[in-house]
């Protein structure tokens, strides 16, 4: 379910970064669509470990269920986040000529 997926992407950046309003726009978002579009009554983080991250999910039938993702994967915008121009320029003014 791809919608479980970027979900997660996106709590783990709203985690990560609890000012980031785009984020926790993004993160209910896909939210709305796992509850609405997809019937999930419940979703939420269960466990991880050092290759996988755990979500379980229970559908409005009440049929609960746990799946597994990918942590470099899930973790992949919260480490290389999407920057527009104006931060880009002025990460590049902060690093220095490379």
């Amino acid at each position: 379910m791809d919608a479980l997926f970027y979900w997660l992407q996106m709590k783990l950046v709203c985690d990560s970064r609890p000012g980031d309003t785009a984020a926790r726009e993004t993160a209910a978002f896909f939210a709305q669509i796992l509850s609405e579009d997809h019937g999930l009554a419940s979703f939420d983080v269960t466990s991880a470990d050092d290759a996988k991250i755990y979500v379980t999910y229970r559908n409005s039938e009440g049929t609960e269920r746990t799946v597994w993702f990918d942590r470099e994967a899930a973790e992949h915008m919260m480490l290389n986040p999407i920057l527009s121009r104006d931060e880009k320029e002025k990460e590049e003014k902060e690093q220095g000529p490379s």
